[in-house]
């Protein structure tokens, strides 16, 4: 089978390294998969960077809808007050029609194509029996715009009246989205496309919306490359670092630090009253900027995409935390576990498939500061607990979202999928 991954990105943010390493894991699994995106930021051969009609008069008209659609997302921005703030409008300017590789490939595998591919025009323009899955990196796919809908429940029947927007509108810009996701996915035919969650939790609030009604919806975690991200090392991490081998060492990482829904404000208050016999190294990685009150050495990494640098951060941690708000899955989570860090944490959104209390960290309420200072203290105190979950985090990592079970399943989903018309 020839499969064709799209996505904005190859390696540049969550969604992207999440896409590349399915990808990766696929192509380790013998499977013929490649990957076509707006921006490359690899070296690898199996990636191809799309550029569209080179034509002037094409180029003059991408430039004007790009500004278009961007002026129509930022009116959705203006006012917002909301955790996640503002929608994504499935329409692009870059990929809108079936080129070479899309007819080429057995199968479409669509990831995060924001300000990439116009998804609309693309299924509208597939053969109907072309098969084609879309994989959900958050929740953008099945609602009207948004990646996390909070408490918002309208995506189970139309959107309309917004909260992101603070709409009371019916068929605002969120109800007109969604309903152009509606006629797209009624493009490919109903035995021909599947949805894929990433964790339980996405997967159950896929199932629930009205846009995926009648179709198949899956859960397949993502996978980890376990030669990469391991345990070993963990002293020589630190001394590359500079960091002392008794020093109590917290990490936190998003792509981009100053996201509300990454939580930062929540972890610089539970962080108030973490206390040790030593200062706590504190280390951070993103975009963005994190400020923490005294009684931490605080060294801020910036954004790091190389997975062997981020192994450097993650092997020199005691205790990750992951105070999110929202979050689909929780690459960041998974990585540190993976590396031989516990976890703490909230307890929402897919990071409970990852982090298991008794098992390799721990997870409190959203937005339960006093309980996230409680659970970074205990584990920072507690070395001979932290040493003992630590024994079990690789094994854990390897039974549940190794390359080849992620590999496996998307396989199995694949062939599922092109053999239809044999099984009918």
């Amino acid at each position: 089978m020839k499969i064709l991954h799209l996505a904005t990105h190859d390696n540049v943010g969550g969604a992207a390294r999440a896409a590349y390493r399915q990808h990766t894991a696929l192509r380790r699994h013998g499977v013929d998969s490649e990957m076509l995106v707006r921006h490359k930021h690899s070296n690898d051969t199996s990636v191809v960077q799309y550029v569209g009609n080179s034509n002037a008069a094409h180029r003059a008209a991408r430039v004007v809808r790009r500004a278009w659609i961007s002026y129509k997302e930022k009116q959705s921005r203006r006012g917002c007050r909301k955790i996640i703030c503002g929608l994504n409008d499935p329409r692009a300017d870059l990929l809108r029609s079936v080129d070479r590789q899309i007819a080429e490939a057995d199968l479409i595998n669509i990831h995060k194509v924001q300000h990439f591919v116009d998804l609309p025009a693309l299924l509208r323009n597939l053969p109907p029996l072309k098969p084609v899955v879309i994989t959900l990196h958050d929740l953008s796919p099945i609602t009207g715009g948004c990646d996390y809908p909070g408490s918002c429940r309208r995506f189970e029947a139309s959107c309309g009246c917004c909260p992101i927007m603070d709409s009371h509108r019916a068929g605002d810009y969120s109800h007109r989205i969604f309903r152009m996701k509606e006629m797209a996915y009624s493009g490919p035919s109903r035995e021909r496309l599947a949805f894929v969650a990433n964790s339980v939790w996405s997967g159950e609030k896929a199932r629930h919306s009205a846009l995926t009604k009648g179709r198949r919806v899956e859960v397949i975690h993502h996978g980890l490359d376990q030669t990469v991200y391991s345990s070993q090392k963990r002293r020589e991490s630190r001394h590359a670092l500079g960091i002392g081998a008794e020093e109590p060492v917290l990490l936190f990482a998003a792509h981009d630090l100053g996201l509300p829904h990454k939580g930062g404000r929540y972890l610089r208050d539970a962080l108030v009253n973490v206390r040790c016999q030593q200062p706590i190294r504190l280390l951070t990685m993103g975009a963005g900027h994190f400020q923490v009150g005294s009684g931490y050495r605080h060294t801020h990494f910036g954004q790091i995409e190389s997975d062997e640098l981020q192994t450097l951060l993650y092997r020199a941690a005691d205790v990750f935390v992951i105070p999110s708000l929202e979050e689909a899955f929780g690459q960041s989570a998974l990585e540190a576990v993976a590396c031989g860090a516990v976890v703490a944490g909230f307890n929402v959104g897919g990071i409970p498939d990852i982090v298991k209390c008794d098992l390799n960290g721990l997870l409190v309420e959203r937005q339960d500061t006093q309980a996230l200072s409680e659970a970074i203290q205990k584990l920072l105190e507690d070395e001979a607990l932290r040493r003992h979950w630590q024994t079990s985090c690789e094994t854990w990592v390897r039974e549940h979202f190794s390359f080849s079970k992620n590999a496996a399943a998307y396989v199995a989903l694949y062939d599922s999928l092109l053999n239809v018309k044999l099984r009918n």
